[in-house]
């Protein structure tokens, strides 16, 4: 197989520009361009071991998931549908702004004056990536989309960023599910930020349907 067929065509368009923690960097064209090197030299081995990383994430995600689901069994954990439509501001879209809130939530969390023990490092690998990635993406996501006469997001583009969009929030779920698990006397500190992803989670699920299901080039094959 000669180098450039090798290649899965326009795999990064969707994918979360995290290039350490990739299975996929062999068959990228745009990490072998900004490498220099041979894929098969950049990334081998990394591959399989990234591959086994987000497993082992996806098993946290379920964990997490579910305690959200016991800690939040009477309360509305998604605004009112009207409210996802007709923005014509992607910036200020319900969405958007609750991402932006999530930032600030980890800015006061890591400001805090008290004394917090390490995270588990695969957590922190995870919450560091996304803090400031869920609000231009999902931004982006919005802006894409929108049609004048709906204002209603649709299209390839936009599905395919909400779903980038949906993993980010997806890991940072799990990670912040392995810090309640290692840490369960800051369970008052921890269970907002895994409240308000969820609901962020759900609303964005609900502004994009078809994100989900949308196949992200090589990604979701």
């Amino acid at each position: 197989m000669s180098l450039s067929s090798s290649f899965i065509p326009e795999i990064d368009r969707y994918c979360d520009r995290w290039c350490e923690r990739c299975p996929f960097t062999s068959r990228c064209r745009h990490y072998h361009l900004e490498q220099h090197q041979s894929p098969q030299v950049a990334s081998g081995e990394s591959d399989i071991f990234n591959a086994e990383f987000w497993m082992q994430m996806q098993r946290g995600l379920a964990a997490a998931v579910h305690r959200i689901s016991l800690q939040a069994a009477t309360q509305p954990l998604t605004p009112g549908v009207a409210d996802l439509y007709l923005h014509r501001s992607a910036r200020e879209h319900p969405c958007s702004l609750s991402a932006l809130e999530y930032a600030g939530m980890l800015d006061q969390w890591k400001s805090s004056d008290r004394i917090w023990p390490p995270l588990p490092e695969e957590a922190g690998e995870i919450i560091r990536q996304y803090h400031y990635f869920l609000y231009p993406k999902l931004v982006r996501a919005i802006e894409v989309g929108l049609t004048s006469d709906s204002g209603l997001p649709v299209g390839e583009a936009a599905d395919g960023t909400a779903k980038t969009v949906l993993i980010a929030i997806d890991r940072s779920l799990a990670a912040w599910g392995l810090v309640y698990q290692a840490y369960p006397r800051y369970e008052d500190d921890v269970l907002p930020l895994l409240l308000h992803l969820d609901r962020l989670r759900k609303s964005v699920e609900v502004l994009f349907p078809a994100a989900r299901a949308f196949r992200r080039p090589g990604l979701d094959d």
